[in-house]
């Protein structure tokens, strides 16, 4: 997904994450689904899995995957057997040569995931990320039951959704005034089996 000035990739969820007991979310711009998986489908992912993995080879997963031209950037987390999280940049409609041909397909497919249990997912918890920066615009006074932002610059903080009822979620910036100071703050849905 390409990106407005104000809005942020570390506010955006994760694109699929399936936990070992069947639960699968699959994230968007801000909004998360969750769905459930029965044994055979978590097998029939498992082993597409490990087929992507193998074709690797004794490099293993790379951090990062360019694959394609185009601004499209997005990040899967998959949390069944081995935990392993990758950021892709471009697009997946184009793979990249052979020896990528299969991680870009495995990753193709999650990321066109659909499933008929998937429902609206509401998070009851999210990673609060703050820098000090200027956007344009006009700038929020940091309300009084919010944590200082200052000591919080450079952390990933885990605050309660009550938090955020006031707050774009997500992608989304929201500028705050913190005496002379101005800072972006992002809040990710924080997705179970992350941190």
């Amino acid at each position: 997904m390409s990106l407005t000035p104000r809005e942020s990739f570390d506010g955006v969820p994760s694109r699929f994450v399936l936990l070992t007991d069947g639960s699968v979310y699959v994230g968007g711009r801000r909004e998360v689904l969750k769905g459930s998986l029965d044994k055979a489908e978590m097998q029939a992912i498992s082993t597409r899995l490990d087929v992507a993995v193998k074709s690797q080879g004794k490099a293993g997963l790379p951090q990062t995957l360019v694959v394609g031209e185009g601004p499209a950037l997005f990040r899967f987390s998959v949390l069944l057997g081995t935990p392993w999280q990758i950021v892709i940049m471009g697009d997946l409609e184009t793979t990249g040569g052979p020896p990528l041909v299969a991680l870009p397909e495995f990753l193709r497919g999650l990321s066109g995931f659909r499933h008929p249990t998937l429902k609206p997912w509401h998070p009851d918890r999210f990673t609060m990320i703050v820098r000090e920066k200027t956007l344009s615009g006009g700038c929020r006074v940091v309300p009084p039951n919010f944590p200082s932002l200052a000591p919080s610059v450079g952390n990933e903080v885990v605050v309660p959704e009550t938090l955020t009822r006031a707050f774009p979620t997500g992608a989304s910036m929201s500028q705050l005034c913190e005496g002379p100071k101005r800072y972006v703050v992002i809040f990710r849905p924080l997705i179970p089996g992350e941190r």
